[in-house]
Formats: C-alpha cells, sequence, structure tokens
C-alpha cells in the first residue's frame, strides 16, 4: 500500500524495523496482533511524508496533537489537502521549457525556501512543545530521573535513621 501513496514521484521507504521503532517510539500504534488496521496506514502514510524533514519526536508531537483517537479518516483527507496544497505552491513557476540557468535558480529558490519553511516549522514546534511538554521523551526522561533521585534520598534517609533508632 505504501508504495502507491507516492508523493512527487517519491516512494516512503519505510523498513519493518522502522516501523517496530515507530512503535517503540509511540509515534505509531501497536498493531493488533499481526494485522494493520487503517489507522496504521494513515500514520505510516503521515510518517512517510514527515520523516524526511522531522525527528521522530518532532512527529510524534504533531500526530498526537493532529490525529485524535477515531478520527483518522479526517486527518488523512486534511494531510491530502496539504499536500496538494504545498506540491501546488512548489510546482508555481515550474516549466518543463526552462533554460539550465533557471532550473538552477529555481532549484535554489525551492531549498531556500524549504530552508525557511523548516526554521519556521522548528520554531511552531517550540511552542507546541511548551504547551504540550508530556509529549516531550528528553522531558519526561529528566523527570524519571529527578523522581529516582528523590526515592534514592528518600530510601538512604530511612535507612539512615533505621540506623539511629538502635
Amino acid at each position: 500500500y505504501l508504495p502507491r501513496q507516492s508523493v512527487g514521484g517519491k516512494l516512503p521507504s519505510m523498513t519493518s524495523a522502522m516501523i517496530n521503532n515507530y512503535v517503540k517510539d509511540g509515534l505509531l500504534p501497536r498493531a493488533s496482533g499481526k494485522r494493520y488496521q487503517k489507522k496504521h496506514l494513515v500514520y505510516l502514510t503521515a510518517i512517510g511524508l514527515l520523516k524526511n524533514v522531522l525527528t521522530v519526536k518532532d512527529m510524534k508531537l504533531l500526530l498526537d496533537c493532529e490525529i485524535q483517537e477515531g478520527e483518522e479518516e479526517a486527518f488523512y483527507k486534511k494531510l491530502q489537502k496539504g499536500v496538494d496544497e504545498a506540491f501546488n505552491a512548489a510546482e508555481v513557476g515550474l516549466d518543463l521549457d526552462m533554460t539550465e540557468e533557471e532550473v538552477t535558480a529555481t532549484a535554489m529558490r525551492l531549498a531556500l525556501i524549504s530552508c525557511a519553511a523548516k526554521t519556521a516549522c522548528e520554531a511552531l514546534l517550540m511552542v507546541a512543545r511548551e504547551a504540550h511538554p508530556e509529549e516531550d521523551p528528553k522531558a519526561k526522561k529528566e523527570r524519571e530521573k529527578e523522581a529516582a533521585r528523590r526515592a534514592k534520598e528518600r530510601k538512604g534517609e530511612a535507612i539512615e535513621d533505621a540506623g539511629t533508632e538502635k
């Protein structure tokens, strides 16, 4: 199915190991047994599009915010519309009869637009992370380390208190 999700002639490549890692990272819901459902294909299609420009952490944040349980089909339609709009915008000014100079100038312009769009996306993701700190795995690990450190301190204090009671 995924090879048919080609965007701009580029096939989203995804190995079974990558899919397993996406599940482990919480980016992709676990399959029921070994069977994937339509919702998994929606996630995999979005991941295939986004993985070239976003980290797994950023994809997870976006998809967690964008895809509501049971609303995968609505998200997929929104995704399709967004892909169409993005590619239509990128194709503005493309002409098969361009000179070599026009080809390289247009390629440079599109590369710079991509750079600007990625920078803007990263700035927006920082805002989204502040609104959803629970989605930030690094922050979660820091909270877990802090909780473990406190538990260790309490345990040490309890042992110390038990020793002074004797």
